[in-house]
């Protein structure tokens, strides 16, 4: 699956710290203020907190407050140290939301605070590549935008995004979920949501989930793919086979549904339908090892039925025949599985299975050298 990338938001700090009009002339709020000027935060917050001791619904000191604690977060980069900030940053905003629901300036707070976080872990998901480190920091970046506006959509999305990225996909779940109950507005989220679900073995969700969101988005490709593969997880080959047929009829040279519905008969076993449209997939898009794999397989698969029939051959004339069929349809399996494997080995992906296919055709082939190789690569002890 390729890296999603994060919805990001341009939100911007729309004001400085400033005396706040009406202020408190409390002696405590007047010393943080000096304290602010002088960018000494922490003996700010301490002038603060002391006047919010003697008066908890000061809204002022809430509002000055807010507005440090925001300060402080746009200035720290490490997640794990910003989160504390954040907590705080959040109590904070609720009690002033309490006391004064309609206080403009605290409103901006939250939101600058909200827009810091999204930019923030979209630029390190961005970076992050193989760090899952840097990954985590995402992760945390977005649970913090959570917090401060629990009902954006947006941040809720890229939480889950980041824990896909990460691998996890139980993580993923209820964020993606919430992203969808919010209105995220983008196809995608469903897409990313089912590949969840289908990695915690919730195919029933999956199927029942697309199968709506196919509803909201009746011309969405990635939504109608993500459901004939749902389809197709869930051992409804049936449905799946049909939806796919409909699918290519209205796509034909779409690579990746040649490939799905070939994969699909494959599985299905019916091997003289999937070729055709396994090489389609493969003239296609030449660069899916996936699909000259499952093509050597399906050529693999009619040989060893002809090597059924083989031990019930009556004659030699019968064994020859059917020994030469078995050895062309090994034949051209070969060269698929050759290809699957420079691929594969290209992407960096593991080529276990693709040389244990290549062992058991250069052995039926008798071509020895290349089968120890093959042996080797399978991680199979060839001595």
């Amino acid at each position: 699956m390729r890296r999603p990338s994060p919805l990001l938001s341009t939100v911007l700090s729309a004001f400085l710290l400033a005396a706040i009009s009406g202020c408190s002339a409390s002696t405590e709020l007047t010393s943080a203020r000096l304290y602010i000027a002088q960018e000494e935060y922490p003996a700010a917050l301490e002038q603060i907190n002391a006047a919010l001791a003697t008066n908890p619904d000061d809204v002022a000191a809430l509002t000055l407050k807010a507005q440090v604690l925001q300060t402080q977060a746009a200035a720290t980069r490490d997640a794990s140290a910003r989160r504390p900030i954040v907590t705080d940053l959040v109590t904070t905003l609720d009690r002033g939301r309490t006391v004064a629901p309609d206080n403009a300036q605290m409103s901006n707070v939250r939101l600058a605070a909200w827009g810091n976080e999204i930019n923030v872990g979209g630029q390190v998901l961005r970076g992050a590549g193989a760090d899952m480190a840097a990954v985590a920091g995402a992760v945390s970046a977005f649970e913090n935008a959570v917090a401060l506006l629990p009902d954006s959509a947006v941040g809720h999305y890229n939480l889950g995004l980041a824990h896909l990225v990460a691998g996890h996909s139980e993580q993923a779940i209820a964020p993606l979920e919430a992203a969808i109950e919010r209105g995220i507005g983008d196809e995608n989220a469903h897409v990313y949501l089912s590949r969840a679900y289908l990695s915690t073995s919730r195919g029933a969700d999956a199927v029942a989930m697309l199968e709506r969101a196919r509803t909201q988005y009746p011309a969405s490709q990635p939504i109608q793919a993500e459901l004939l593969n749902a389809y197709a997880a869930t051992g409804q080959s049936d449905r799946a086979l049909t939806a796919y047929e409909s699918a290519i009829a209205g796509d034909p040279d779409n690579a990746l549904l040649r490939y799905n519905y070939g994969s699909t008969l494959l599985q299905a076993e019916r091997y003289d339908e999937a070729i055709p449209h396994l090489e389609r997939a493969i003239q296609l898009d030449g660069s899916n090892f996936n699909a000259h794999y499952n093509l050597g397989a399906a050529f693999q698969n009619q040989a060893a039925a002809v090597s059924e029939r083989l031990r019930d051959a009556r004659s030699d004339a019968d064994a020859n025949r059917l020994r030469g069929e078995r050895d062309d349809l090994l034949r051209r399996a070969l060269p698929h599985f050759v290809e699957s494997r420079r691929l594969a080995q290209g992407a960096g992906d593991d080529t276990a299975e693709i040389c244990r296919a290549l062992l058991g055709v250069y052995t039926t082939l008798g071509q020895t050298t290349e089968a120890r190789e093959a042996g080797e690569c399978a991680g199979i002890d060839m001595n």
